[in-house]
């Protein structure tokens, strides 16, 4: 099978609302070299559709065998501790600590390796927590709903994206945890068909701060109490989480940064 190599320039005032771009179409695996962005995708993408989204940019790419994919991806991700956890992809062994969780996975699912501030912020929040019922909101590859339901949680995984929510059950699958995992595929801020009757005493969403803001009302009103682990919020915008939290009664107990990125604890 041949492969799309695809390189995308960018500036550094941009990288991350790029990056969380990628994250957003479900692009497989990424990662950063000579102030570009590369990634693989099947040799059929409409590539048009791609350089839509990025009109501003000019994408670069090659055809490249699968053997030749596995191969790049091996140089740039490696077993990777965060927290608890270690994300360990299948070409490596790892030896387990005693008190470490593992989360295995492959290269070729829609993006989310662990290795992103977002994500390890968002394993750093959980990683004391005993959480009993999890909503996961723009769940991704899963990293979080697996986490999650390593710690005994019963988990909804949501995703508007049909490539994360398959790489979801598949890493599921992978880690034993499926049968503690639902997958939902739709938009939650569309269709309030899809929320689950059970409600979470724990909500993970680690997703643009301006879906956050959209989302604070909808779960106030449907939850009444729970703690809420946010991420996916760059510095200069989490002004804006906080204030929609604040004025809809949370208490922001945590907050902690990783580079350009900012997570928060919230409780209601």
């Amino acid at each position: 099978m041949k492969w799309l190599e695809v390189t995308l320039p960018f500036a550094e005032t941009e990288k991350d609302i790029m990056l969380l771009d990628l994250l957003d179409l479900g692009i497989q695996g990424v990662w950063e070299e000579n102030s570009s962005y590369k990634f693989y995708l099947p040799e059929n993408t409409d590539l048009e559709s791609l350089q839509a989204k990025f009109s501003s940019h000019t994408l670069n790419y090659k055809l490249v065998q699968d053997e030749d994919w596995a191969e790049t991806w091996k140089k740039f991700w490696h077993a990777n501790k965060i927290a608890r956890w270690v994300i360990v992809p299948s070409w490596e062994t790892y030896k387990k600590n005693p008190d470490e969780l593992i989360i295995n996975l492959d290269p070729g699912m829609a993006f989310g390796t662990g290795a992103h501030e977002t994500t390890a912020l968002m394993l750093e929040l959980l990683s004391n927590k005993k959480p009993q019922v999890v909503w996961d909101i723009g769940t991704g590859t899963g990293i979080l709903a697996i986490a999650a339901a390593q710690l005994g949680a019963e988990v909804y995984a949501f995703d508007i994206d049909p490539l994360a929510t398959d790489a979801t059950k598949e890493n599921a699958t992978k880690n034993q945890v499926i049968e503690k995992i639902e997958v939902i595929e739709g938009n939650l801020l569309e269709a309030a068909s899809l929320f689950p009757t059970e409600l979470p005493d724990v909500v993970l969403t680690n997703i643009l701060a301006e879906v956050i803001v959209e989302f604070v009302p909808i779960l106030k009103a449907k939850i009444p109490h729970f703690t809420w682990l946010l991420s996916g919020i760059i510095q200069e915008k989490a002004y804006l989480v906080e204030e929609a939290l604040t004025k809809s009664g949370f208490k922001i107990i945590k907050r902690i940064t990783k580079g350009e990125w900012v997570s928060m604890e919230a409780v209601i």
